[in-house]
């Protein structure tokens, strides 16, 4: 892999997929989410009572945003912490950017009904 230079600081290409990282979270969770949702209405998940009005489709829905934003919040911490070089601070607020669009993006899955 090459690295350029930039104000006398080396950029290697993983500096650069950096900048992508949080939405690619995000569509990861996205697909999952969406697949699983057709598992679960598919398998009839949405009947089966876990806990005390939980059924099981809203429980793996939610484990999966759970996971997934919880990636995107350390990135969004590791990357906090690495400010100095522009595409890192880029690449900082694409993933805070990311972790809100997720947040708000998938937030329905806990309101909403899962099949129709």
């Amino acid at each position: 892999m090459t690295s350029q230079t930039l104000s006398g600081k080396k950029i290697g290409g993983g500096t650069l997929l950096l900048l992508a990282a949080g939405f690619t979270i995000w569509a990861a969770a996205f697909v999952a989410l969406y697949a699983m949702q057709s598992v679960g209405c598919a398998y009839g998940w949405q009947e089966l009572e876990i806990l005390s009005g939980v059924t099981l489709q809203r429980l793996q829905m939610s484990a999966i945003l759970t996971i997934h934003l919880g990636a995107i919040a350390l990135l969004v911490r590791l990357l906090h912490n690495h400010r100095d070089q522009f595409l890192l601070r880029a690449a900082y607020w694409a993933a805070l950017a990311a972790l809100g669009a997720s947040i708000f993006n998938f937030a329905p899955i806990f309101v909403l009904s899962p099949c129709t």
